[in-house]
This record gives structure tokens, C-alpha cells and sequence, in this order.
């Protein structure tokens, strides 16, 4: 890796300071930028991004001599934001509020301007993405596996729309979608719902699943399932979790299990054709 610089934009979540360690262990050369202020990487000297300012991030890229960039975390940006950085990469069409798919597209756009590539930080820590298959000591039955099956293809179709990249079923009922509050908002609606009695109390079981959106690529903001998901899960009453092999990210891979198997919550890796 020597000669490798890598420019770690981070957003929220537990995932970043591993990836930091891990590109560093590995022979990176790293200068964090952070989207939005962390208390644990304060001793990183960060690089606030401003969004209204584009132009001085690439500066600071460029200043740092970087070979590659990497995104890491939940990456949360205003409709303002959003069409400030749609404005500067020469997006030109009228509809200016750009949802998350079209967003990391404008990230690469602008990354061309500099002529550095986005890597995936599943190519900087091992053993991210999701298997195919059972993943846990929890398997479903038939009905639950249908279940799985189910969500998992109506959040393929969530997704379509620039939607979340998360949505519950109750049996073969669309319960709720995710939004621009993210899955943890969406697990305590559900559990909100559970609460109220307007879910759980028959046969029909729930499923959390969570999927990339159609098109979306490798290196920026892929679904996320981390030990924190699972307790919330837990505590919404999901019995099942389906996730996109390949392209979900697994935080703290053996806790996550471990939680998972605790809570009797099977999860679930589908292949995208399974869509």
C-alpha cells in the first residue's frame, strides 16, 4: 500500500473508526473530512466539509495529494445541501431535491472533476459484506422464509422510487417504509405500532428487510446492519431479518450474530435475482 493516500469522508455510525484503524494497519496514509462533527475524531485534526463550499473539499483533497476516497457512515444531507451539490457538479435538471440515489452519483461526478476513484470500505475492512444464506444459528421455517422472501423483493421495489433502503411486512402486508429518518426510526415506529395493537397480535409475523437501491454502487452508503438494528428489532417484535447478499454491510459481524441468536431473530442473505 505504500504510496496510497486515502481521503475517509465520515458520517455517522460505529463503522467509521474501524475503518480508520483498518486503513491504517493496512499501510493507508489518511486524512479524515467529516460531514458532520464526532467527538471520537477529534484527535484526526478533521477536515469540516461544508456542503455550501464544494469547491474547498476538493481543495482539501487535492491538497492532501489523495489516491483514492472512501465514504464511511450515514451520509445526512438538507434539501439546500442537496441541491448545492447538485448545482456544482453541473446537474442541471429542474426537479433540484435529489434523493439518495441520485446523491451518490453527484459524488462521483464530482470526484472525476479530480480524476481520484471512490473505493468501497468494504475494501478496506474484511468480512463486511453479507453472505448468501442463513446467517446466525437461526434459520426460518417455510412460512417465515416466505415472509423474507416477500419483503425482501417489495424493498427492492421501495427502492425504485429513491425511497429508504429499509421497510417492515406483517405476513404479506406492507406495515412501514423507511424514510429520511432512518431504520431506527422505522423499528420504533413499528414497535409504536406493536404497542397500539395494530400489528403482531395474529399469526403473521414480521420482516425487517434492508436492500441497496437498483443502480446504486459499491462505494457509497450501502445498507448497514449492525448489533444496535438486531436489540431494536428485538424490541419491535421482528422475527426475521432479510438483507442483500453481497451488498450489506454486517457491523461487529459476531455480536450482531450473537444478539441475533439471542433474540431467536433469523437473518437472511437474498441474492439481488432473488428481487
Amino acid at each position: 500500500m505504500t504510496g496510497r493516500r486515502l481521503a475517509l469522508v465520515a458520517g455517522s455510525g460505529a463503522l467509521v473508526p474501524r475503518a480508520l484503524a483498518a486503513a491504517r494497519e493496512a499501510g493507508w496514509e489518511v486524512r479524515v473530512l467529516t460531514l458532520h462533527p464526532r467527538a471520537d475524531l477529534a484527535d484526526e485534526d478533521p477536515f469540516q466539509i461544508k456542503i455550501s463550499r464544494p469547491d474547498q473539499v476538493l481543495r482539501e483533497i487535492r491538497k492532501f495529494k489523495a489516491t483514492h476516497v472512501c465514504a464511511v457512515g450515514g451520509m445526512h444531507m438538507s434539501d439546500r445541501e442537496r441541491e448545492t451539490l447538485a448545482d456544482f457538479a453541473g446537474d442541471k435538471e429542474e426537479t433540484k431535491a435529489k434523493g439518495d440515489a441520485k446523491l451518490s452519483q453527484l459524488g462521483a461526478t464530482l470526484l472525476k472533476i479530480l480524476g481520484i476513484p471512490f473505493i468501497g470500505v468494504h475494501e478496506i475492512v474484511s468480512d463486511l459484506l453479507a453472505p448468501e444464506g442463513r446467517i446466525g444459528a437461526v434459520g426460518p421455517d417455510s412460512e417465515l422464509a416466505t415472509i423474507a422472501g416477500f419483503a425482501f423483493r417489495s424493498a427492492r421495489k421501495a427502492g425504485e422510487l429513491d425511497l429508504g433502503q429499509a421497510l417492515i411486512v406483517s405476513g404479506a402486508r406492507i406495515i412501514a417504509t423507511e424514510d429520511i429518518a432512518g431504520t431506527d426510526a422505522l423499528l420504533v415506529r413499528c414497535r409504536e405500532f406493536r404497542a397500539r395493537g395494530l400489528v403482531g397480535d395474529g399469526a403473521a409475523r414480521m420482516v425487517l428487510a434492508k436492500v441497496s437501491k437498483p443502480g446504486q454502487p459499491l462505494h457509497v452508503d450501502l445498507p448497514a446492519v449492525g448489533p444496535d438494528t438486531v436489540t431494536a428489532a428485538a424490541e419491535a417484535g421482528i422475527a426475521a431479518i432479510a438483507v442483500e447478499a453481497g451488498r450489506t454491510l454486517l457491523i461487529e459481524r459476531e455480536e450482531l450474530v450473537a444478539r441475533a441468536d439471542a433474540a431467536g431473530i433469523a437473518i437472511i442473505g437474498f441474492a439481488a435475482e432473488d428481487a
